[in-house]
C-alpha cells in the first residue's frame, strides 16, 4: 500500500475540518492500530500514519460535546495477545466528554486460559494511564498496567463505571501493577459502579500500591471483581492494600458515605459455594483487604460511611475453600477488613448471602473508635462449603470502643481459631449476641473499661484458657454455652493496675437465662481479684453445668470483698433454712452429684431478714438430693456454693420424695428443670432430596414440641416432622420441647444442604 506523505494528509485534513464542523452527534470510533500518534484534527480519528488509534479516538471524542461516544478497538488488531498494547509514551488526553471506551472480550492465549480483555494500555510511570472528567463515562475491558494510577476519576465525575478490566495485569499474566492506585475516585466522584453480578463485568485487580482508591466519594458500588487474586480466583497477584475508602480533609473536606462492597446475593448464588453474584474476592494484599481508615499524612480520614461490607470472600479463593497463599502470608497480610475509626460501619448481615466469609491474616475484621460498628453473621476460619481454613491468627473480631457513642454489635458470627482471641470488645461491650466460636485461646473477652454491655445467647466450644473473659465492669452475661474450656469457662478477672470490675452480673433469672457451662478443665466460673485492686464485686445468678475440673463458682483471693458461703443449718425434703450476711439473697441449687463443679438445675431462692436468718421451701425432693446454696449481696456480689444434702422430712421418715429423678419438684408444680430435647433422625448433611424428615423426643414424658426451619418461627409440632418441596441450599432445622411445667428446653438443631 502507498501511503500519502505528511503535507498531502495535512491538507486533507484541514479540508475535512472546513468542510464538516464539529457537530454534536455520537459516534462509534474504531481503533485499528496500538501505536500511539495524536489525530490529525478533531473531526476524524485519522493519524499521520493513516491509523486510527487510542490517543487520537480520545481527542475526536472530546471534540463532540453533551452526547456519548464509543470507542471499540478492530477485532482483527487486538486479540488480547501482549503485543496488542498500546503503550503511550506521553500521558493520554484526558477524557472530557461522556465516552464509552470498550475494549471487548478475548481468550487469553497465555497460560492458563482465561476469557480477559482484549486491550492492553501500558502507561507512562510517572502518569495517569487513563484521566476521566466526564460525567456517566464507562471503561471495559482494558488490561491497563504501568502509570502512577490506573484509571484517575477526578473533578467531581458522577456515574463512572469500570467493567470487565484489569487494573494492574498485563495481557501476558505477567506482573504489572500501577505505582500508587490502580482506579482512584477523588472527592465528589460520586456514584461509581466497580465491576458487577456477572462473570464477565468482573474487574482483577492486581499487584498495585492501592488497588481501589475511593477518596470523599459516595454512593460506589463494588461487587463481583478479584482484589490481589489472579484472573484463576486463586493464585496471588498482591496489592498493598485491595480496597481504601476514606473522607478527604482537603479543604472544604469531603465525606465518604454510601459506599458498598459486595451485595446480599440472589437464590442462585447464594446456594453456591463459589464466589459468585456480587461477591468480590479480596484476598492476598500483603498489608490489608479493606482499608476504611486511611492516613492523615495523605489527607485521609476514617470514612464517614455508612458503609456495607458484605457477600464477600476475603482471605478465601474463588472457591471459597481454601485460603490465599503465597508463601510469606496467608490471606491478607494484616487485616481482612480494617475499619479503623470509620462510623457506621456494617459488616455482613442477615439477609441472604450477606455473610463475608473471611480467613488467615493477623486479624479477621476491626473498628477502632468507630460508631455503630456492626459485623453480623460472617463466617471466619471457614470456607464457603463448611471447610476448615485458616483462620486469622490473634483475632477473629475485634473492637475498640473507647470514644464512641453507639455501641458495637457483634451478633450471629460464626467463628473458627487456633490462637488468640474470637471476639474482643474492648472499653464499652457493646452487644455480643447469638455467636458461635470454636477454639482459640479465649472465645470471648469484654476487654477492660468501662463495659456495660450484653454478653447473651453465645456458643463458646473448646477454648484454650477461657471460654468469656470478663475485664470490665457492668456486662450482663447470660444464655450462653459454654464447653470444654482448657481453663475457666467463664472468669471475672481485671487487668492489674485497672479499675476494679464492678457490677457484673453472671447468669440469668429463668431457665431460659442462665449460662451453661461444661467441661472445663478449671472452675466453671471464677472471680479474680488482682492484689491492690479491693472493692470489685460480680453478680452470680442462676447458672448450671456438669463435668467442671474446678469449682462451680471460684473466688481467688478475696474477690467479691471476701464475701463466705451461706450457713445452712437444716435442710430436708421441703425445706431449707440458715443463716447469712442480713437482707441477702439467698439461691438454692439441685446438684445431680456431690462433685463441686456441677449444677444440675436451679431449685428456689429467698431473702434472709434484717438479722440474716432465712428459711425458704420448695417441693418436695428425694431424701439424700445434693444441693447448694449462695448469697448474693448488694454491691459485695456473690459466694461460693455451700454444700449439703437433703434429709427426710420429719413427717416422711425418709420414704417420700416425689418428683424425684432429674425433674426434681414435688407434684411438678415446682419443677424448674428445662427439658432435653435429642433428634433422633436427619437427613445426610448433604443430599439431592428436597424432603427432609426429622424424628426427635424429649427426656421428659408429655412435653410438648415446637419446630422451625430456616428463618421461620416456631411452631407447634410432633415427631416426625417432614418438610418437603426444599429449595436448594443450605438449611436449618431447629425444635425444642415443653414439659407439664412450662419449662423450655435450648433447642437442638441439625444442618443439612439441598444439592441443586
Amino acid at each position: 500500500m502507498i501511503f500519502p506523505s505528511r503535507v498531502a494528509l495535512t491538507l486533507f485534513a484541514a479540508l475535512v475540518a472546513l468542510a464538516f464542523p464539529v457537530v454534536a452527534s455520537a459516534a462509534e470510533i474504531e481503533v485499528d492500530s496500538p501505536a500511539d500518534e495524536a489525530a490529525l484534527s478533531s473531526a476524524a480519528c485519522l493519524t499521520v500514519g493513516g491509523n486510527c488509534t487510542l490517543r487520537a479516538a480520545i481527542e475526536v471524542a472530546n471534540a463532540t460535546t453533551a452526547v456519548a461516544d464509543e470507542i471499540t478497538f478492530d477485532g482483527t488488531v487486538f486479540e488480547g495477545k501482549a503485543g496488542d498494547t498500546v503503550a503511550p509514551a506521553t500521558a493520554l488526553p484526558t477524557i472530557t466528554s461522556q465516552l464509552i471506551v470498550d475494549g471487548g472480550v478475548c481468550t487469553i492465549s497465555a497460560v492458563p486460559l482465561v476469557e480477559g480483555p482484549c486491550v492492553g494500555v501500558n502507561g507512562p510511570s510517572a502518569a495517569n494511564v487513563l484521566t476521566v472528567e466526564a460525567d456517566n463515562s464507562s471503561v471495559l475491558g482494558l488490561a491497563i498496567t504501568g502509570g502512577a494510577f490506573g484509571i484517575n476519576v477526578t473533578n467531581a465525575t458522577t456515574g463512572f463505571t469500570a467493567r470487565g478490566d484489569w487494573i494492574g495485569l498485563p495481557l501476558d499474566q505477567g506482573n504489572g501493577g500501577l505505582s500508587n492506585a490502580g482506579i482512584f475516585l477523588d472527592p465528589n466522584s460520586n456514584g461509581a459502579t466497580i465491576g458487577g453480578a456477572e462473570p464477565a463485568e468482573r474487574n482483577v485487580f492486581a499487584f498495585n500500591a492501592v488497588s481501589l482508591d475511593i477518596m470523599g466519594a459516595d454512593e460506589a458500588v463494588v461487587r463481583g471483581n478479584y482484589f490481589s487474586v489472579r484472573p484463576d480466583g486463586s493464585t496471588p497477584a498482591p496489592a498493598g492494600t485491595s480496597i481504601e475508602i476514606t473522607d478527604s480533609t482537603a479543604v472544604p473536606g469531603f465525606k465518604a458515605e454510601e459506599n458498598e462492597i459486595g451485595a446480599p446475593l440472589s437464590q442462585g448464588a447464594a446456594e453456591s459455594d463459589n464466589c459468585d453474584g456480587g461477591c468480590n474476592v479480596i484476598s492476598g494484599s500483603s498489608s490489608t483487604g479493606i482499608d476504611l481508615n486511611g492516613s492523615s499524612g495523605q489527607e485521609e480520614a476514617p470514612a464517614s460511611g455508612p458503609t456495607i461490607i458484605r457477600g464477600n470472600f476475603i482471605g478465601l479463593d474463588a472457591a471459597g475453600t481454601a485460603a490465599v497463599d503465597n508463601t510469606s502470608y496467608v490471606g491478607n497480610g494484616f487485616y481482612g477488613v480494617w475499619a479503623g475509626g470509620a462510623d457506621a460501619v456494617t459488616v455482613g448481615g442477615f439477609a441472604l448471602g450477606a455473610a463475608n466469609y473471611v480467613a488467615g491474616g493477623s486479624e479477621g475484621i476491626v473498628s477502632e473508635n468507630g460508631n455503630g460498628f456492626k459485623a453480623l453473621g460472617n463466617v471466619i476460619g471457614f470456607g464457603s462449603d463448611g471447610s476448615e481454613q485458616t483462620p486469622p491468627a490473634e483475632n477473629g473480631i475485634f473492637a475498640l470502643n473507647q470514644s464512641v457513642s453507639e455501641d458495637s454489635e457483634i451478633e450471629n458470627n460464626l467463628i473458627r481459631m487456633i490462637g488468640g482471641v474470637g471476639i474482643e470488645a474492648v472499653s464499652l461491650t457493646g452487644r455480643i449476641i447469638g455467636n458461635e466460636i470454636q477454639g482459640g485461646n479465649r472465645g470471648i473477652v469484654a476487654g477492660f473499661g468501662d463495659g456495660g454491655g450484653l454478653i447473651a445467647s453465645n456458643e463458646v466450644d473448646a477454648s484454650g484458657e477461657f471460654g468469656i473473659l470478663i475485664e470490665s465492669a457492668k456486662n450482663d452475661v447470660r444464655d450462653n454455652t459454654v464447653i470444654n474450656s482448657n481453663g475457666t469457662g467463664i472468669a471475672v478477672k481485671p487487668p492489674p493496675g485497672v479499675t476494679p470490675t464492678i457490677g457484673n452480673v453472671i447468669g440469668g433469672s429463668s431457665t431460659g437465662t442462665e449460662n451453661v457451662i461444661d467441661g472445663s478443665t478449671g472452675a466453671a466460673i471464677q472471680v479474680v481479684e488482682e492484689a491492690g485492686e479491693l472493692g470489685s464485686w460480680t453478680e452470680i445468678t442462676r447458672n448450671r453445668g456438669t463435668s467442671n475440673g474446678g469449682l462451680f463458682i471460684d473466688l481467688v483471693t478475696g474477690a467479691n470483698k471476701g464475701i463466705l458461703p451461706p450457713a445452712i443449718s437444716a435442710v430436708t425434703q421441703t425445706k431449707a433454712e440458715g443463716t447469712s450476711q442480713p437482707n441477702a439473697t439467698i439461691r438454692i441449687f439441685r446438684k445431680a452429684t456431690a462433685a463441686p463443679g456441677e449444677v444440675e438445675s436451679f431449685l428456689t431462692e429467698t431473702e434472709a431478714d434484717g438479722s440474716g436468718k432465712w428459711t425458704v421451701t420448695y417441693g418436695s425432693i428425694p431424701t439424700g438430693t445434693n444441693l447448694a446454696a449462695t448469697q448474693t449481696v448488694t454491691e459485695s456480689g456473690t459466694s461460693e456454693l455451700a454444700l449439703t444434702t437433703a434429709a427426710a422430712d420429719p413427717s416422711t421418715g425418709g420414704n417420700g420424695g416425689g418428683g424425684g429423678g432429674s425433674n426434681g419438684g414435688g407434684g411438678g408444680s415446682a419443677d424448674t428443670t428445662a427439658p432435653k430435647v435429642t433428634i433422633t433422625k436427619a437427613p445426610k448433611a448433604k443430599s439431592t432430596s428436597t424432603t427432609a424428615k426429622f424424628k426427635f423426643k424429649s427426656n421428659e414424658a408429655g412435653s410438648k414440641f415446637q419446630c422451625k426451619l430456616d428463618k421461620g418461627k416456631f411452631k407447634t409440632c410432633r415427631s416426625p416432622k417432614t418438610y418437603k418441596k426444599l429449595k436448594s441450599g443450605k438449611h436449618i432445622f431447629k425444635v425444642r420441647a415443653t414439659d407439664k411445667a412450662g419449662n423450655v428446653s435450648k433447642p437442638a438443631k441439625r444442618k443439612f444442604t439441598v444439592l441443586g
